[in-house]
């Protein structure tokens, strides 16, 4: 489930459980050795202040341990099958032009070594665990939700493209598989 969080969830439940241990270890080892007594007369300000420290971790999990619904769906495997208008192979292909300079992709000729080769969409879409039209579609409307080993999220920019032309896309990009 880690892995589906985003970084600042991430971040805030370290952040939360890391002062959670420091106090617990704190009021175990330190404060017992300086004093004897301890919690001695303060023991109903040390239990307020542990209630305290309990409802700030459990508050954490609750607030910072929500998935964002696309990242909890893909980490079940429960992703509905968006519905993708047929797209145009030709036209799919003039629109991959540009993505040429950086893919490498047989059927439009490019040999790009910046991105991930295309020519083995269908291996990925595997590893992945979606259907190739998916995994493709999914590919260019959101390029950091999967990055093929070896490659960096951030690199390839989100196209300003229409669901046509994405679907024109999918079909050219498909095709070739």
């Amino acid at each position: 489930m880690a892995f589906a969080l985003s970084t600042a969830h991430q971040i805030g439940l370290a952040t939360t459980g890391a002062l959670f241990i420091v106090f617990a270890l704190i009021s175990s080892f330190v404060l017992p050795r300086r004093n004897p007594n301890f919690p001695g007369r303060a023991r109903n300000w040390y239990l307020l202040l542990s209630l305290v420290f309990f409802a700030a971790m459990m508050s954490a999990v609750v607030v910072f341990g929500r998935e964002e619904k696309g990242k909890a769906e893909a980490a079940t495997g429960t992703t509905p099958t968006p519905t993708q208008p047929a797209g145009n192979a030709a036209a799919g292909k003039a629109l991959f032009t540009p993505c040429a300079a950086c893919h490498t992709f047989k059927p439009a000729g490019s040999n790009g070594k910046v991105g991930p080769d295309l020519d083995s969409l269908k291996a990925s879409a595997s590893k992945a665990g979606q259907p190739l039209d998916q995994f493709i579609t999914t590919s260019i409307k959101d390029p950091n939700a999967y990055i093929a080993p070896g490659f960096h999220p951030g690199v390839m920019p989100k196209l300003p493209l229409t669901d046509p032309q994405v679907a024109d896309l999918v079909a050219f990009l498909s095709s070739g598989q």
